[in-house]
């Protein structure tokens, strides 16, 4: 066994920023004032003067309360701004006018994640999916709440829709190999693990096929050898991660122990001091620079592992 690195990858996460709707009202009995400040507000953002566009805008709904596009603006103008609670109330304030209003249902989703909300994000997800089934964004970003959730099999299903709808997004094919290995990682039956093994790493090199230069894929295909028992594998495919980013630290920390495992200790010991070179600047390694210091030591001495 490996000792300290968590070896289950990590996930990309994917948003997706919400546009401004920047055409006139469609409302046709809306008063000229409140239609000068939806404009005006609109200017605004386009020069991104957000305090003044959000000012527009609120204006605008207070003369026109049943204004939705101005609604919504300003929950995009809230959302720029951070104001997080706020927008959420823009954007529920616009759904309450029209419960069809799918740019709405997709914005407050984000906002919801925004806030950390996501059951509420992946309702709304699930909103836009049902108004337009080729909502690719929505199914991308409902399958990675559904991960944050622990809800892995209905990731992967989500994931498959997306790619239904567009293969060719690389970072799909990435998290949908993600999704595999945590789905395994709640399991327990070795056939069912074997096959989710399979399909992570289809997903990976499938991924890799379309972006060869993906070093988080190469990183996450060797992880997947590891657990498969593919060790030769898993180190010819660290090399790969570590011919695109030189100096990638999870990759050299792991290899490094790859080698000694098949006796190559020269080998891991100068990927040890490789790790320690790269990883000496970077805070989130901490931790793990003190045990490749101790692996190095070790090695050094001529002492077998623990």
């Amino acid at each position: 066994m490996r000792m300290s690195r968590v070896q289950l990858p990590c996930a990309i996460a994917l948003s997706f920023v919400g546009l401004l709707l920047l055409a006139s009202p469609i409302l046709a009995q809306e008063g000229e004032s409140a239609k000068e400040l939806f404009m005006q507000g609109n200017e605004y953002f386009t020069e991104r003067a957000l305090d003044k566009a959000a000012l527009s805008y609120e204006r605008c709904v207070a003369l026109e309360p049943t204004y939705k596009e101005a609604w919504y603006n300003l929950g995009v103008v809230y959302g720029r701004q951070r104001r997080f609670s706020r927008e959420i109330k823009a954007y529920r304030k616009a759904l309450s006018l029209d419960q069809a209003y799918g740019r709405a249902h997709y914005n407050l989703a984000l906002a919801y994640e925004d806030s950390d909300r996501q059951g509420e994000a992946l309702a709304h997800y699930v909103k836009v999916i049902e108004l337009d089934e080729g909502a690719l964004d929505a199914w991308i970003n409902r399958a990675i709440v559904e991960v944050r959730l622990g809800e892995f099999e209905a990731a992967i299903t989500s994931y498959r829709r997306a790619l239904a709808i567009d293969a060719t997004q690389a970072d799909v094919w990435y998290n949908l190999g993600v999704a595999y290995a945590r789905q395994s990682d709640v399991i327990s039956d070795a056939p069912q693990q074997s096959e989710l093994n399979r399909q992570e790493r289809e997903a990976y090199e499938r991924a890799l096929a379309l972006q060869p230069g993906y070093f988080k894929a190469w990183y996450n295909l060797a992880v997947a050898f590891r657990r498969a028992g593919e060790l030769d594998r898993e180190i010819a495919t660290y090399l790969k991660a570590l011919e695109v980013r030189e100096e990638y630290p999870q990759a050299l920390y792991n290899l490094a122990y790859a080698y000694e495992e098949v006796g190559q200790v020269d080998e891991a010991k100068a990927l040890w001091k490789r790790y320690l070179k790269a990883s000496e600047k970077r805070p989130t390694e901490k931790t793990y620079i003190a045990i490749a210091k101790r692996e190095l030591s070790r090695l050094e001495e001529g002492e077998p592992r623990q």
